[in-house]
């Protein structure tokens, strides 16, 4: 298991509080020179948005402490990634080991300073009981992968407490069939068990108390790509790469 990517530096011993404030000011920090830089640049491709992405998403987790162990190999080429879903740092940790253009929940928009840092990474934004709001979010998507950068997908719709995967919704996996890029399995696991984000949990104090912790390790497992079959249906393709990331 090799080490990805870990703090530059660890924080001088201090009480939890204050590292959190600490850490808080450099994500407003980080994000605003994101949003300065993403004003200059007014039109970039999707692949350029996905090293953005991938280059912010090291820098925060480094402020946070958190360390990156991956497992596997991270092919070259545009491709669907498939993750269980445990908390909001997800995102940052999958881009961070393969840069990407993510899928996230709507209501992330609307969220103080991380909507429009979300905004400014490419990220494409879905209300999940909205077909109207899935098609645009999906045809956006096919043309992420077109122009070569990978899409990630948390399929199971909704985080769970990292014990278990919940089906996978087939919407992704249609897009993945229609476009012939390959799926790429991955699965996410914490070593501190206050990580998990789910169950109705309020952003801010979860994040807050999360912040404090002096390190958290994440496990990433790259599980070997997927090709869609030509007859295959995106309901047995979304089984099929369940059942991958199930056995990572």
């Amino acid at each position: 298991m090799a080490l990805v990517l870990e703090p530059l530096h660890r924080e001088p011993a201090v009480g939890p509080p204050l590292l959190a404030a600490r850490r808080s000011a450099a994500l407003v920090a980080t994000i605003g020179r994101l949003l300065a830089e993403a004003g200059t640049q007014r039109q970039i491709a999707p692949t350029g948005l996905a090293a953005r992405a991938a280059r912010t998403a090291a820098t925060i987790l480094r402020v946070h402490g958190v360390d990156v162990h991956l497992a596997g190999a991270v092919p070259a080429g545009p491709h669907v990634v498939a993750c269980n879903h445990v908390s909001y740092l997800d995102p940052l940790v999958v881009s961070a080991v393969v840069p990407c253009v993510s899928i996230a929940k709507g209501e992330t928009a609307r969220w103080p300073v991380i909507g429009p840092g979300l905004r400014a990474l490419g990220v494409v934004f879905v209300r999940r009981e909205d077909p109207h709001s899935g098609a645009i979010a999906l045809r956006r998507a096919w043309r992420a992968l077109a122009s070569g950068a990978s899409v990630l997908n948390f399929p199971e719709g909704t985080t769970s407490d990292g014990r278990r995967v919940y089906p996978f919704r087939r919407g992704m996996f249609g897009v993945a069939i229609l476009a012939g890029a390959p799926v790429l399995p991955l699965r996410i696991a914490y070593e501190d068990d206050r990580v998990p984000w789910f169950g109705g949990a309020t952003f801010a104090p979860h994040y807050w108390k999360l912040a404090g912790s002096e390190r958290i390790g994440v496990h990433v497992r790259v599980g070997e790509p997927i090709q869609p079959r030509p007859t295959e249906s995106a309901r047995d393709l979304a089984a099929r790469v369940r059942e991958a990331v199930l056995a990572l």
